[in-house]
């Protein structure tokens, strides 16, 4: 990716404009900015903790970013996941549910039912961690094995970071590739989650409205003029 950068920007490689440090610089500032652009799946991890009796809220685990869990189970169960606000209304809505859900807000995540007792090693949760530095030539980004495009825009974004100063239109267009290149790649991995098939989830409840005989009153109106 330095020696495409090198390419992209039309200098020498002893550059004083863009000595090697700084083209280092700009791949490692443009793969943490490409790999927190979006919750990637090859940085989606499961961590487990314990429950609190009469606890509704947690801190967040440091490994996470914020706002990335996806997934929780308690003892076992799996709690849907809500926006925040929803995630208030409805319990004040329906001050006696025990629907089993959760909800992000910044660095906490709320669970409800509360729980009643503490536990020990028995709430999962998975959320996003932060990928691993670029730290030698040898290192792969999480694009590198199955994503290739995904190293392409990381480029991209380097290209447009260095040349803010020097063509701002130039910069815009780098940046808008690659914005557009990652977007599509996760969009991709969504869609492909999409075409699993659930499991226990029924799609349409069609009641019969015709009724399944002449003395059903399903199906019937009662018309009285």
């Amino acid at each position: 990716m330095e020696t495409e950068l090198v390419a992209q920007l039309q200098v020498a490689s002893n550059s004083s404009l863009f000595p090697a440090s700084r083209i280092t610089t700009l791949i490692q500032n443009a793969y943490k900015w490409a790999t927190n652009l979006f919750i990637w799946k090859d940085l989606v991890k499961a961590k487990t903790t314990s429950t609190q009796a009469g606890q509704e809220y947690y801190d967040y685990p440091s490994e996470f970013r914020s706002g990335t869990i996806v997934r929780l189970e308690i003892d076992g169960d799996p709690y849907q996941r809500y926006n925040f606000e929803d995630y208030l209304d409805y319990k004040e809505n329906n001050a006696s549910t025990t629907k089993k859900m959760f909800a992000n807000y910044g660095r906490y995540f709320f669970v409800h039912p509360t729980p009643t007792s503490t536990g020990s090693s028995n709430m999962d949760v998975w959320g996003a961690i932060q990928a691993d530095e670029l730290d030698d030539a040898t290192d792969e980004t999480i694009f590198t094995n199955n994503k290739p495009e995904g190293n392409e825009a990381v480029v991209s974004r380097a290209f447009s970071v260095a040349m803010k100063r020097i063509d701002k239109e130039a910069s815009k267009d780098a940046n808008d590739e690659s914005v557009a290149i990652l977007g599509k790649l996760n969009l991709d991995e969504a869609k492909a989650t999409q075409r699993d098939q659930r499991l226990d989830h029924p799609k349409f409840n069609v009641p019969n409205y015709f009724g399944s005989s002449r003395n059903s009153g399903i199906g019937q109106f009662d018309y009285q003029p």
